[in-house]
């Protein structure tokens, strides 16, 4: 039996609200990645260092609960609305900075 695609996006991700609405979804091997090194499956907010394909290197990624937020932790406070430029499947290597 196979679920329909939006089931399964509302069980995997967090089912409330995110604080930027323009979020992207951290890619599933990430997300079981950051479970194996300790971090929470729930409730958590990381920060990351991500390299992309290129080289390109983010140093303060910001996930919370499965969703990249933010790619810097300027002006988090509150809801907020920021454009993520990269693409989530070119993350090539994460490095777990913090973890609240």
């Amino acid at each position: 039996m196979q679920a329909e695609p939006w089931i399964i996006a509302a069980i995997v991700h967090s089912k409330e609200p995110r604080r930027n609405r323009l979020a992207k979804v951290l890619p599933e091997e990430w997300r079981k990645f950051l479970v194996a090194h300790g971090v929470p499956k729930r409730k958590y907010t990381a920060v990351l260092r991500a390299e992309i394909v290129g080289g390109r290197v983010i140093d303060e990624m910001i996930v919370e609960e499965g969703w990249i937020i933010a790619l810097d932790r300027a002006g988090l406070g509150g809801t907020f609305e920021r454009r993520i430029e990269i693409d989530p499947r070119q993350i090539t290597a994460i490095e777990i900075l913090q973890v609240v």
